[in-house]
């Protein structure tokens, strides 16, 4: 009985590792050794709405033959969904250009004017937020585990940093097609952080890099989006 009881106790240690690398986009091996590319996290693509990737939860969480368990936790409006599906919390982060930025930009003559202005009360984005970013979170795991499991499917990383101590740091695969532009696909972060004087792992973040892009773009556009506002009000 003591020996089922220390059987059981372990296999409850184990149940959560083999539950969190089932659910990881990079589970399985490569196929014909062809370089992958990032186009989404698991059945959801990047660029997907807001509207869409809750509709695709909520179904998913109501469907009573679905072995999964799964529950939307928290969302921000067309800015983040927090769901958790087995235990595994993913944090899907969504973008939209700032409206600030959009009233920045030249205005087509041919375009009609909205019939009202947006109030200053209302939302900053104008646009629906798109799929830009999923944070997969879970309970520690060892880091060269989680990178084993990663490499299977995307080969080795290409970029590697370490801290001082040779164990917290991140570990960066680059998965897109560089004959586009901006280039499609993503890139994934692994986490790993100290635990118990070894480099342990309990977060993956995924990244579109199209998306990337043009946050970058814009983010350069929104600290003169104001004084490029106030010129055009003042010289129509």
């Amino acid at each position: 009985m003591k020996g089922q009881s220390i059987f059981l106790f372990l296999f409850s240690l184990l149940l959560p590792w083999s539950s969190v690398f089932s659910q990881f986009p990079g589970d399985n091996s490569r196929n014909n050794g062809s370089k992958p590319t990032l186009d989404g996290f698991a059945e959801v693509s990047w660029e997907a709405s807001y509207g869409q990737v809750r509709d695709k939860f909520l179904s998913l969480a109501a469907n009573p033959q679905s072995d999964e368990k799964i529950e939307v936790v928290h969302e921000d409006k067309e800015k983040s969904l927090l769901v958790r599906r087995n235990g595994i919390f993913y944090l899907y982060r969504f973008y939209s250009t700032p409206k600030l930025v959009l009233d920045s930009r030249p205005k087509d003559k041919n375009q009609p004017r909205p019939e009202k202005e947006t109030s200053p009360d209302e939302d900053e984005h104008l646009e629906p937020g798109k799929l830009f970013s999923v944070g997969v979170s879970f309970r520690y795991l060892p880091g060269k585990d989680v990178q084993s499991k990663l490499e299977n499917k995307y080969g080795k990383p290409k970029k590697e940093t370490l801290d001082d101590k040779k164990i917290g740091g991140a570990v960066i695969w680059e998965l897109t097609d560089e004959r586009q532009a901006p280039p499609a696909g993503g890139f994934i972060v692994q986490w790993k952080e100290a635990y118990k004087k070894q480099p342990f792992t309990r977060r993956v973040d995924y990244f579109s890099s199209k998306v990337k892009a043009q946050i970058e773009k814009e983010y350069k556009e929104f600290f003169s989006a104001e004084e490029i506002k106030t010129l055009r009000d003042l010289i129509p």
